[in-house]
């Protein structure tokens, strides 16, 4: 589906859920990550599924009518006032590429930054060697 706001648009997977105030658009934040970002490859779930709010925010309010503009940001925290965008949303259309959007060319690693390894990590509890 397509969520979109004043500011911006994002590509994302949904699911209704009875759980969420009508009206209400509910989402983890912060998910999406760039391919090559935190040493992630290419094809990672997090830069090929995830998505982040952000580009549905802005940083400053519109101008009032003094021309004075205010952060667009929680008065106690700081933190970006994410919590409260109007949004309109709507299906993607058949045949679209099943990836989230905004999607971005892969980074590149940093100067001194050490190889990523191949393959996968993974470790369970109560398995492995016991003596």
């Amino acid at each position: 589906m397509w969520v979109e706001s004043q500011w911006g648009k994002v590509r994302c997977m949904c699911r209704y859920s009875e759980a969420v105030e009508p009206g209400t658009v509910w989402t983890w934040n912060a998910i999406g990550k760039s391919s090559g970002a935190w040493n992630l490859t290419g094809d990672a779930n997090e830069a090929k599924q995830g998505f982040l709010l952000n580009h549905l925010i802005s940083e400053e309010l519109r101008a009032n009518g003094n021309g004075k503009r205010y952060s667009n940001s929680d008065p106690i925290t700081g933190q970006a006032a994410w919590y409260d965008v109007r949004v309109r949303i709507y299906p993607a259309e058949a045949g679209e590429e099943e990836v989230s959007s905004p999607q971005f060319e892969t980074m590149q690693p940093v100067p001194g930054m050490k190889q990523r390894k191949m393959g996968w990590q993974a470790w369970f509890a109560g398995k492995g060697n016991s003596k």
